[in-house]
């Protein structure tokens, strides 16, 4: 099976082996508005309407928003690309990214965007491939590290915290510099 076709990116290897129900909810809060930027068939949007406020599933494309809308109910929807949303600005508490930053063209509007829909204590949330060979997944040259990520993201934001997700993926959370 295709590892990045959505019945391998909805299945239940792919939640053994990320296992959101472990950290998610310990990430997010009933009052978080969240994004998720590239949320591709809505994998975590799934898990984070069930503890958000609000979710935004945001991906450029429509296949895979309407395959979201099936499994992420009460979640907002958007085929758009991540560098320009129709996020109302500093309405966001959380922007996720979920294996999707590392393969974004236009990484620095995206960064913009995440700026400008972010609140003044906005954070955000990296889950992506360890920079290392593994079974499957993206090819090992267009993995970022966690290092990668803390210095693309810097200065603007500052690492809180890192946090496991599984043995082929890790977690990070950004904060927003004031």
């Amino acid at each position: 099976m295709d590892k990045f076709h959505p019945s391998f990116l909805l299945s239940e290897e792919r939640k053994k082996i990320e296992n959101p129900e472990k950290y998610i909810p310990f990430l997010v809060s009933k009052n978080d508005v969240v994004a998720e930027l590239g949320c591709g068939p809505g994998f975590y949007c799934q898990y984070l309407v069930k503890y958000a406020k609000q979710v935004y599933c945001v991906d450029k494309r429509k296949e895979m928003i309407e395959i979201a809308k099936k499994i992420a109910k009460n979640a907002i929807f958007l085929v758009e690309d991540a560098s320009h949303t129709s996020i109302p600005s500093s309405s966001v508490d959380i922007v996720l990214f979920s294996n999707s930053f590392h393969d974004m063209d236009k990484k620095e509007k995206v960064k913009e965007e995440v700026k400008r829909i972010l609140n003044k204590e906005g954070r955000v949330i990296i889950i992506d491939w360890k920079k290392e060979n593994t079974p499957f997944g993206p090819p090992l040259s267009i993995r970022m590290s966690k290092e990668d990520y803390i210095k693309e993201f810097s200065p603007c934001f500052k690492l809180l915290k890192e946090f496991e997700v599984g043995p082929y993926h890790f977690g990070l959370v950004l904060q927003l510099n004031p």
